[in-house]
């Protein structure tokens, strides 16, 4: 059952004094060149602050601030994994560094001709076991698959980033990843709370960064 027309308008007009509006939130994301990503990101951001507000109004408690804190870590850490992600594989996606993040070393078979390889499997041999030659090249993976913290390192590497914030959002991911009972019974409240609002307040300088390091990354790698 809803609430009432008077509870809610009072809910709105309590939480709508606290929030800017979503206009307001979608031109954070300026620096994204993606507009149905831009506009989710703004979804994303504003709905993490409007649930937080509702619950802080209600002077949330206990299980309830718990479930409001695992609610900031999750959105805030999806925010800044979608952020770092476009920025990496869509506005440098052809800089080194960027290109080396789905690289890794791979053994691969050499194409020999098969009489050659006839007389080749003859000698090569092992204790008992019969040896493939191969060499050493280099195999991709997915973008998909690249890890949070190697891209959270790529994008200090390449200058958007402090070192510190660095350290801070690859903490705020982890802690997404990790978030289930037994581990919020061995952390304390009080560490959990303060990781949900350092992944709030991180949020302007994290955006500031980037938009005033993009330009100066180097054109001629890209």
């Amino acid at each position: 059952m809803a609430f009432e027309d008077d509870t809610k308008k009072q809910i709105e007009n309590y939480v709508g004094g606290h929030l800017a509006d979503w206009d307001w939130h979608q031109a954070r994301f300026n620096i994204i060149s993606d507009d149905t990503l831009k506009d989710r990101l703004a979804d994303e951001f504003m709905s993490a602050r409007y649930i937080y507000k509702l619950l802080e109004g209600m002077s949330a408690d206990g299980w309830l601030l718990r479930a409001q804190i695992r609610i900031q870590v999750l959105s805030y850490a999806s925010i800044y994994e979608a952020v770092i992600h476009h920025i990496l594989f869509e506005d440098f996606k052809s800089h080194p560094k960027v290109i080396a993040l789905t690289e890794f070393q791979a053994k691969k078979v050499i194409s020999i001709p098969a009489n050659k390889l006839a007389v080749l499997e003859k000698e090569l041999e092992h204790d008992g076991k019969g040896i493939i030659p191969t060499y050493i090249g280099v195999g991709r993976t997915d973008i998909t698959k690249v890890r949070f913290d190697s891209k959270a390192e790529c994008t200090f590497q390449l200058g958007l980033i402090d070192e510190w914030l660095r350290d801070e959002i690859i903490e705020f991911y982890e802690a997404r990843n990790a978030i289930h009972i037994h581990a919020e019974i061995r952390k304390s409240l009080d560490y959990q709370l303060d990781l949900s609002k350092r992944a709030y307040r991180r949020m302007e300088p994290f955006i500031e960064q980037i938009a005033s390091n993009h330009s100066n990354v180097s054109v001629e790698n890209v």
